[in-house]
């Protein structure tokens, strides 16, 4: 089984776009057999997101048992992920991206390579660590980040890039990235599809090299692109989504042609464990995010020992002890803007000294606005930054595509583990049918 985790993609709108385009094979992938995926997760719960999705795709459990609600949490974790029962079968593996995932104890697992946000998990073997250093520096700093820093490890990725990829597909990267700066300039979703591109070059040649019996890739440009420049439902008007699109299906293309026939005799499924609908038509939903996380939480005096921040508006914060823990998370409860919470906070079930935060406001504020905490006052635009009007949101309904029978309409994500145990030769039989 080869398993490409394209998160968030929206069917109509990627159907569209690679007709627009011809982009065949993704096309091609459009067109295999489909099952409707779901989730009975809500928006309001906090736990309609991708990180805890695809826990649930990964785990064969729904979120109300496994729990995992934010990024970084997959220490918290106690459920066997695909990997480990694939590796108690004597299944090797190549896991590459995933979101809240870790290794633990899939031994057969010859390559992992985690998400950036999963900060307490490294890549495996360590010769692939340079992938993820600076993606996941500069997600966690990308307001607030030093130059030399991350010249430092964009020097490790190039290098780990170039021993990692076939130099033609290195080169194709290069053409993708200027063609990407040529259309929209130096930003983020160049970066994002240069980046991820390569990193999916790396993964075929991890594939290549090491032949394993199951790999799962996961891919978030589309995601990205979504959430900040849907301007249209048919995409007519969203070239940056155009330019994803396009880099994606090149991506397909070269992992079907140079994995399909070395993983799961070339069974392959494409699925997205969400999507996403355009918001252009709502009122507006602006992301906000810190400056910078640790300075923030300094300034409002929080006696923390250190801070995580996580893809964009939220972080973990760790103290030394509950008293303090206590504290800051009152301090952070008390903070108001427009007389609206500013953060949502939520104290973690497993460690005391651990809280979670993100920022609640996303109505436009005044660029002179100001919130409150512990009596005081302060200017909301000195500490944090729209970052985007939101264009698509999360909604419950999927797409799974597979190019062999999948025997089933509609799936739950969390028995897509059953349906991917018994593609490989297995029921699992702790998991039951809807």
């Amino acid at each position: 089984m080869l398993l490409i985790e394209l998160n968030e993609f929206n069917g109509d709108l990627l159907r569209s776009i690679a007709k627009a385009h011809q982009l065949r094979h993704l096309q091609e992938a459009l067109s295999w057999n489909r099952a409707g995926t779901w989730t009975s997760d809500e928006y309001e719960t906090g736990f309609l997101e991708p990180w805890v999705q695809w826990v649930s795709v990964h785990t064969g459990v729904p979120s109300s048992q496994h729990g995992v609600k934010n990024l970084g949490d997959v220490p918290n974790l106690a459920e066997d992920q695909i990997w480990e029962r694939w590796s108690r079968r004597g299944l090797s593996s190549i896991v590459w991206g995933v979101m809240n995932g870790n290794r633990r104890n899939a031994e057969t697992c010859k390559v992992f390579v985690p998400d950036p946000w999963t900060f307490s998990e490294d890549a495996y073997p360590d010769k692939y660590q340079g992938l993820i250093a600076l993606p996941r520096y500069l997600a966690k700093n990308y307001l607030d980040f030093s130059k030399w820093t991350a010249a430092r490890k964009g020097y490790d990725l190039v290098r780990t890039l170039l021993g990692s990829t076939k130099g033609s597909d290195f080169i194709d990267g290069l053409r993708i990235f200027w063609r990407g700066v040529r259309q929209f300039g130096m930003t983020n979703a160049v970066f994002i599809v240069f980046f991820e591109y390569l990193s999916a070059m790396a993964f075929i040649r991890a594939v290549e090299r090491e032949r394993p019996d199951a790999a799962i890739i996961f891919i978030n440009m589309l995601a990205h692109v979504q959430h900040h420049y849907w301007k249209a439902g048919d995409g007519s008007a969203c070239p940056q989504i155009a330019f994803a699109a396009t880099a994606t299906d090149e991506i397909l293309g070269k992992i079907l042609t140079r994995c399909g026939s070395i993983v799961g005799n070339g069974r392959v499924a494409l699925m997205n464990a969400l999507s996403q609908t355009c918001t252009v038509d709502e009122p507006p939903w602006i992301l906000y995010r810190p400056n910078n996380h640790a300075g923030l939480v300094a300034f409002l005096g929080l006696k923390a020992t250190r801070v995580e921040p996580l893809m964009t508006y939220d972080a973990h914060v760790f103290f030394a002890n509950a008293e303090d823990a206590a504290s800051g998370a009152g301090i952070l409860e008390s903070a108001l803007i427009d007389g609206k919470r500013l953060f949502f906070v939520e104290a973690d079930t497993h460690d005391p000294l651990k809280l979670f935060y993100r920022v609640a406001m996303s109505d436009p504020v005044s660029a002179d606005a100001e919130f409150i905490y512990r009596n005081k006052a302060a200017r909301f635009a000195e500490h944090f930054t729209a970052i985007v009007q939101r264009t698509g949101k999360h909604n419950q309904n999927g797409d799974l595509f597979a190019n062999f029978e999948i025997g089933r309409q509609s799936l739950a994500n969390h028995e897509v583990s059953n349906w991917l145990d018994q593609s490989t030769g297995e029921k699992d039989r702790r998991l039951t049918a809807a």
